[in-house]
């Protein structure tokens, strides 16, 4: 009888022992298969950008290359943000983590959300418009980030993707966020004529919320994008100009007149002076933009 108790109390005591290792096992492979989601595209890591390519000549450019074609084209098909999809916030979470002075945040779109020692990951897809009086056209931005949470309580924020949208150009930081948590970036300016590749970056977050930052290289200087776009004061307000001209009508010699109002420093409107109706086709409103500090005009369509 004494034997027969030994033996139980022996096996219960040994399940109780393996169970136990069993479950330190599995623990520690939870631990070591964390992986964080993926956001952007690999390719991003193998495509090749030059320091600058053209997009849309002026009549006294050169004509676009091939080259140039293809480099657009293969941005384009990197920028992903259209694709992502998440669902909608509808309370007022993480409005305070996101806010920014001179940022009006639109809406805010929870992709995913992930936990890995006591850390909580929260990926979030986001709109937002720079306000700023200076534009007729408000600049938009999209955003991606990811926000780290311990306990509920902000660490910090990792950001993947941003594109601000300003009148006549664009600045656009793609990254690519890999399963490892390493976040590799590349940074873009482009305006009406050309796309310049201006840094690249590299970054770490560490399963436990940590961000390192491993590498980043300038490949070229800002020369172009928002701070182009036409500010000077003193140029709002009308002008009148006359000039020969050969009518669209019957191609008689005529002396047409321009009246430009600038609005502001994005808009004028053109008012046309002529003697025949067929002349009248340029009229309307006009976005402005200075280029080299010279101001360049283009129809709404």
């Amino acid at each position: 009888m004494n034997i027969k108790y030994y033996i139980k109390v022996v096996l219960v005591a040994f399940a109780i022992t393996g169970c136990k290792k069993n479950y330190q096992t599995d623990e520690k492979r939870e631990n070591q298969l964390f992986e964080f989601s993926e956001v952007g595209s690999k390719e991003l890591l193998t495509i090749e950008f030059p320091q600058e390519w053209k997009i849309h000549p002026y009549e006294s450019s050169s004509p676009i290359s091939e080259s140039d074609i293809i480099n657009e084209s293969n941005l384009n098909k990197l920028d992903y943000f259209d694709n992502v999809k998440g669902k909608p916030v509808k309370t007022r979470n993480y409005i305070s983590f996101l806010s920014e002075k001179g940022f009006r945040l639109d809406s805010i779109f929870v992709m995913d959300s992930i936990s890995n020692k006591g850390r909580t990951f929260v990926y979030l897809k986001i709109f937002k418009t720079i306000e700023d009086p200076n534009y007729d056209f408000p600049p938009t931005v999209h955003q991606i980030d990811i926000l780290v949470f311990q306990n509920s309580q902000f660490l910090r924020k990792l950001n993947i993707y941003t594109k601000k949208n300003y009148p006549f150009a664009i600045d656009l930081k793609l990254g690519y966020f890999n399963k490892e948590g390493n976040l590799f970036t590349k940074e873009f300016k482009t305006d009406e004529e050309s796309t310049i590749f201006t840094q690249e970056e590299q970054f770490n977050l560490s399963d436990d919320g940590e961000i390192l930052k491993q590498n980043s290289r300038i490949i070229k200087g800002n020369k172009i994008a928002k701070r182009n776009i036409l500010k000077e004061p003193n140029l709002i307000g009308s002008y009148k100009i006359y000039a020969p001209a050969i009518s669209n009508s019957n191609g008689e010699e005529i002396s047409l007149g321009y009246f430009i109002t600038i609005k502001s420093s994005t808009k004028a409107i053109l008012s046309i002076d002529a003697k025949y109706s067929e002349d009248y086709g340029c009229e309307g409103e006009y976005r402005l933009a200075n280029k080299e500090n010279i101001i360049r005009s283009r129809g709404f369509r």
